[in-house]
């Protein structure tokens, strides 16, 4: 059987981040100088899309596990139970239960900002698309973290350099049940098994590019270190509707088999929510393990 990998092809998105790679087939094994190029092309887009490359939960396991150790979510009863590192996302109920988290991506966010060392990519797997007459739902939206430092101001940049803040799941899973009702209100008591704050840079450093990023996240980010809380929560609010503006995003629309990957430095994501049963979604993700922000 001929493994040799065919010639593929990455073009990449108007603006300042995405790009898709066609003619690829992760069914052949990759060598080491392909899957180089593709990680090339992740640092140098942020968000890249791999067409037609619809995985089982122990392949999308094992080509992730090219970027680095994979991460196993804190909700394990939404993880998949053979291959745990695996996440469902989806919008699905079998035996009253839910099918992974369906209140996923609701703020713009990066993934795992809440813990010490924060995902350092993610992919996720298209495995069912709300799609109704021809039309596609359930979007999801990247903002360039590195565009909206760029443009940041001089004053502002100096005002922030060096500021950390509080990023926290305990915050965020409450945040998320008031507002959506999807998942129960819990008690500080019950919030205690789950990670308490992260300190992080506002301002972080890319480990790998070099490039200054704007890390704050909009549904875990809630206080300013040293800071008053009415300056603090200015400030954010403030930085929250910076990096939303429209110059610095990229929409992607889902098409079965997509797997997409994107670097939770360089980029947050936000879910469009535009869809309901009968329109199904699924998605399958793993997260790789990153570094401490500096």
């Amino acid at each position: 059987m001929d493994t040799t990998v065919p010639k593929f092809a990455i073009r990449s998105e108007n603006g300042p981040i995405g790009a898709e790679i066609t003619g690829l087939d992760l069914a052949i094994p990759l060598d080491d100088a392909t899957f180089d190029e593709i990680e090339s092309a992740l640092y140098r887009h942020a968000v890249v899309v791999i067409r037609d490359c619809l995985q089982t939960p122990p392949q999308l396991a094992s080509f992730s596990r090219r970027f680095g150790t994979p991460q196993i979510n804190v909700r394990a009863e939404a993880t998949n139970a053979e291959t745990p590192e695996v996440f469902w996302i989806s919008n699905i109920t079998k035996d009253g239960q839910p099918v992974g988290s369906h209140d996923a991506g609701r703020y713009w966010h990066s993934d795992l900002c809440y813990l010490d060392a924060p995902s350092k990519v993610t992919l996720l797997n298209a495995i069912e698309v709300p799609t109704r007459d021809g039309m596609v739902f359930g979007d999801t939206r990247f903002a360039a973290a590195t565009a909206a430092y760029d443009a940041l101001s001089d004053d502002l940049k100096r005002r922030l350099e060096g500021l950390r803040a509080a990023n926290g799941y305990r915050y965020m899973w409450n945040k998320k049940a008031h507002e959506f009702g999807l998942r129960p209100v819990l008690s500080e008591e019950e919030l205690e098994r789950y990670p308490p704050d992260a300190l992080h840079p506002i301002l972080r450093t890319h480990p790998v590019t070099g490039q200054k990023c704007l890390f704050v996240c909009e549904g875990y980010t809630h206080r300013i270190e040293g800071l008053e809380a009415s300056e603090s929560d200015e400030l954010l609010r403030t930085l929250f509707e910076h990096l939303a503006k429209p110059e610095f995003l990229y929409r992607h629309k889902w098409q079965v088999g997509d797997l997409l990957m994107w670097d939770n430095c360089a980029v947050q994501h936000k879910a469009t929510s535009d869809f309901e049963l009968p329109l199904r979604r699924l998605m399958q993700r793993c997260t790789i393990e990153g570094t401490v922000p500096f």
